[in-house]
């Protein structure tokens, strides 16, 4: 596998006794809650697939895969798959609008909020492409510095918004951005270490300089800008999402720190495969999302990555795009197909806490996937992302 942890940054947090870093997911996985529908649905239906009696919809309700034209057993072989990961909290598997599979580890359900980790990323680059739909930003080919004053006169003069979207600004490789206070004060620092477009190369700090490029071009805060833009207009309650802020408290975070419920991930993943519609209203448009989901480099996109045969090095049977984050949060989206696959790690943390980074309060997934500072015994691994391909390939064959 090419990629297992795509936030790379030194042994993730910090070894704070509580943080309750021992062990963890070590649950029976026969315990999970499992069902070819939601937990409101029907009973399964056939084995094998049957004639699509559903229309597309945007409602996310569930519905029983062969009213899809999908086999039960397929999807569930879907949810065996990923629920092989002992750190799962929650799946959901979404066909033409309907949750026609979800599961989730005891004491969660479709309700429960999972953390994004870099999955974020994706979501604030559509942000990008909305904030260039209203005119805010010129395009994608824009010097960035136009907007980020402070690179005007440097070797980061020329560098493009598409360049920073590609991973290819020329900035170096992660880094300790989380660790530091002021953290759009540390992306507009970091130096330049290569030739603009010269490579692309996963670098938080160039994803943190969203931050400021929407606040200075559209006048809103990223997090706000996102909520009123993106969030609120597919129908999400942002009354129930956590949206995280540097260790300073005054910077929203750009490159990670979305709280969100794994059907509202859907609900995203959803306006993605139908190229930025929802509903009947173009939520950003058709060329920025087809732009986003298109490789630039071998196998990322605008912040998305292209799960291709360079990806993996290895032929498969069909390309499906996805957002990436630490210890295993991913959307799936397979546009051609109109299908979307959640999924979310075991996820502890409490919004009385706030959404202020700082040692003692962040977004702890390491327990789950027995990763954090000073944890006995290895890390619990995530489950094969080839072979999940191949399942998604033989659900629709």
């Amino acid at each position: 596998m090419l990629i297992h942890r795509l936030l790379a940054m030194p042994a993730l947090l910090l070894a704070l006794a509580v943080t309750g870093c021992g062990g963890g997911g070590e649950e029976d996985s026969s315990s999970f809650q499992s069902q070819s529908v939601s937990d409101t649905g029907t009973a399964q239906g056939n084995s094998s697939s049957q004639s699509t009696s559903l229309t597309p919809t945007w409602d996310l309700s569930a519905a029983d895969p062969s009213e899809v034209g999908l086999s039960s057993a397929d999807v569930q072989a879907i949810l065996d798959h990923v629920f092989s990961d002992e750190a799962a909290q929650s799946a959901v598997l979404v066909k033409d609008g309907y949750v026609i599979g979800e599961r989730h580890s005891p004491g969660a359900d479709k309700t429960t909020l999972g953390t994004s980790w870099s999955v974020a990323k994706s979501f604030y680059a559509m942000a990008v492409g909305i904030a260039i739909d209203e005119g805010w930003l010129e395009g994608l080919d824009q010097p960035a510095s136009e907007i980020l004053t402070e690179w005007a006169d440097t070797n980061l003069a020329a560098v493009t918004i598409r360049q920073i979207l590609e991973m290819r600004a020329g900035l170096a490789a992660n880094s300790s951005i989380f660790f530091e206070e002021d953290q759009t004060g540390f992306a507009l620092r970091a130096p330049k270490i290569r030739a603009e477009g010269e490579r692309f190369v996963y670098s938080n700090s160039t994803s943190q300089l969203i931050e400021p490029l929407l606040r200075r071009a559209t006048g809103l805060d990223a997090h706000s800008y996102l909520r009123e833009k993106l969030l609120t207009p597919i129908g999400i309650d942002i009354n129930l999402v956590g949206m995280w802020f540097d260790r300073s408290g005054v910077n929203p975070l750009t490159y990670m720190g979305l709280d969100l419920t794994p059907l509202d991930m859907a609900r995203f993943g959803l306006m993605v495969a139908r190229g930025g519609e929802w509903d009947g209203t173009q939520i950003v448009s058709s060329a920025f999302v087809q732009d986003s989901l298109r490789p630039s480099s071998a196998h990322y996109g605008l912040h998305w990555w292209i799960l291709n045969d360079a990806f993996f090095a290895e032929p498969t049977p069909v390309d499906i795009v996805a957002a990436l984050g630490l210890d295993g949060q991913k959307i799936y989206v397979w546009p051609e197909q109109d299908i979307v696959l959640v999924f979310l790690t075991q996820y502890e943390h409490s919004a009385n806490q706030g959404f202020t980074l700082s040692d003692l309060n962040f977004p702890n997934t390491c327990t789950a996937r027995n990763s954090c500072p000073g944890a006995v015994g290895g890390e619990v691994p995530t489950f094969d992302q080839r072979d999940l391909i191949d399942l998604l390939h033989n659900l629709v064959e």
